[in-house]
């Protein structure tokens, strides 16, 4: 997945006009943190915090740029990227069931049963 850059940006000793981006797995999180807070409310809907030094950070990492160069982004080029990001880890948003229950595996009564096999 790439952003085209309206700001080019230097990185590596060249101009770069455009970021391509690698799927994150543990290892980026664990080093960067998690990019995007999700808090479910109580009618179901949900809150998304970004945190900027994470996203920051996971910018540099997945597009293979120094972290100079990801803190050089245009504010819009930023954004683009911090949307970028939002497409690997929006897809687990945790979903309340309908009946307003949660879906955390263990939740409710305490006890946490194995999936059957």
């Amino acid at each position: 997945m790439s952003v085209p850059l309206s700001t080019p940006i230097q990185a590596h000793g060249r101009d770069m006009t455009e970021l391509e981006f690698r799927p994150p797995n543990g290892g980026d999180v664990t080093a960067c943190g998690f990019p995007f807070a999700f808090t479910i409310n109580d009618e179901g809907g949900h809150t998304i915090t970004p945190n900027a030094a994470a996203i920051t950070q996971m910018i540099s990492r997945l597009a293979n740029i120094p972290l100079s160069s990801a803190r050089s982004l245009s504010f819009a080029d930023w954004m683009a990227c911090m949307g970028e990001l939002f497409g690997f880890f929006g897809q687990s948003i945790p979903r309340p069931s309908s009946n307003g229950a949660s879906t955390w595996p263990g939740s409710g009564d305490g006890s946490q049963e194995s999936p059957s096999n």
